[in-house]
């Protein structure tokens, strides 16, 4: 069984001051940061993924202060892979599965923001297909904490939640 965790958009306009502010992003944030930590002394690869829109979008525009990684998501990664998407699903026209399928990863975790839309879709995108798919529930955020139960509750059908 090889492992990977993949963090998912933990950028600084879904915190106290942005354009976008998440509820419960600092909590969701710090479990993130406790699991890069647990996957690195495991051995297993990490990837942060970095949602971009264009630089005049309302939020996460490519470019400013709110698009960049939180930054204790930042240190935390460290010299991991980044890759930047622009659609929901990590997956979709990024260089996420190639990096994944060269390290011959059976299992994939997912934390970061926001619960019901990059996390969902990156969780059911076909191009996860063959991988087990494991959901870090503490490590995710939303608009709100009830959106975030639902989403995960949805996953839960086809994902495993840690």
């Amino acid at each position: 069984m090889n492992n990977a965790l993949i963090v998912i958009d933990i950028q600084n306009d879904y915190f106290p001051g942005g354009a976008f502010t998440l509820e419960n992003a600092e909590a969701a944030c710090q479990a993130a940061v406790e699991a890069i930590e647990q996957a690195r002394r495991d051995g297993w690869l990490v990837v942060g993924v970095q949602h971009l829109n264009p630089p005049l979008a309302s939020a996460l525009g490519s470019g400013t202060k709110g698009a960049d990684l939180h930054p204790a998501i930042a240190a935390a990664l460290g010299d991991a892979p980044v890759i930047p998407k622009h659609q929901a699903d990590s997956f979709f026209d990024t260089g996420l599965e190639p990096i994944l399928r060269d390290a011959d990863i059976t299992d994939i975790y997912l934390t970061g923001m926001m619960t019901q839309h990059c996390v969902t879709h990156t969780a059911l995108s076909p191009q996860a297909q063959g991988m087990r798919v494991h959901i870090i529930a503490k490590g995710c955020a939303a608009p709100t904490q009830g959106l975030s139960d639902i989403a995960l509750r949805g996953l839960s059908a086809r994902c495993r939640l840690v």
